[in-house]
């Protein structure tokens, strides 16, 4: 039993960790995205995958003529 609990918060940290990576690196999550569109949001357009992404990019670095303005 001990064993199992020990690899679940191996699990958990390891997630937390991925998460924290992606956040510093500015790497978009997609499934929690999708999956804030569909509770939050039913019904409304939910953007696929290159969409979202490039989306976030804009957002972060903004975008003129398909150029990046900005690094922060």
């Amino acid at each position: 039993m001990q064993h199992t609990e020990n690899l679940d918060k191996s699990r958990s940290w390891l997630a937390l960790l991925q998460e924290m990576l992606r956040c510093m690196i500015g790497l978009p999550d997609y499934p929690r995205y999708v999956s804030h569109r569909q509770q939050h949001h039913p019904g409304e357009p939910i953007l696929n995958e290159a969409e979202f992404i490039r989306e976030r990019q804009e957002a972060r670095y903004g975008n003129k003529a398909g150029k990046i303005v900005r690094c922060c």
